[in-house]
């Protein structure tokens, strides 16, 4: 998503991500905007802890036994299993970190959500702000692409191939959305 220049009325309006002396700004129309709020109340519905039945274990915040793995292969993606070989190290590592692993993505979420721009409206990132957009749009691109079925470079292209009437289609043009607004942040990081 490269800067986009328009003309509205005789006035010029520019949206996506740019540099500039104040820090990385951001601009958004409407259909991107309503689009990213939507989306992010969505995969923050995603990120809930498993459930604790202990209510000693919820206090404190550390589990006893281990939560299952994901059953949501969108949150599985997000949650990548570092020791698929050692079943009990897996269990070890998310009794120790899947709470706080979602707890981080679910607060990047929300602080994301609450600041996308009104459309039009220019909002300024410092370096922390644009670390959680990063994150977010990252997490959104990664739920959606496990939607999508997407695998490897190849099933990726086949984005690019789908037939307007694919049911995939609208879907895909989401994916296609976040990865360049994606790509035009990490750029404009750099």
């Amino acid at each position: 998503m490269a800067w986009r220049t328009t003309t509205t009325l005789g006035r010029r309006r520019v949206n996506g991500f740019r540099r500039t002396g104040a820090g990385i700004e951001l601009r958004l129309p409407q259909l991107e905007s309503t689009l990213l709020t939507e989306l992010l109340e969505q995969v923050e519905g995603l990120l809930q802890p498993p459930p604790v039945d202990d209510p000693l274990e919820a206090l404190v915040g550390l589990r006893d036994t281990a939560p299952p793995p994901p059953e949501d292969p969108a949150v599985a993606r997000l949650l990548p299993d570092p020791y698929p070989d050692d079943p009990m190290a897996s269990g070890d590592y998310r009794r120790r970190r899947t709470d706080d692993a979602l707890a981080r993505r679910r607060d990047a979420a929300r602080r994301v959500l609450a600041a996308v721009p009104a459309p039009g409206a220019v909002l300024v990132l410092d370096d922390e702000s644009a670390q959680d957009w990063l994150t977010v749009l990252n997490d959104l691109r990664l739920v959606l692409g496990t939607r999508l079925g997407l695998t490897d470079d190849e099933s990726t292209e086949e984005l690019d191939r789908l037939v307007p009437d694919d049911p995939r289609a609208p879907v895909a043009a989401v994916y296609n959305f976040l990865t360049e607004l994606l790509d035009e942040l990490t750029r404009t990081m750099l």
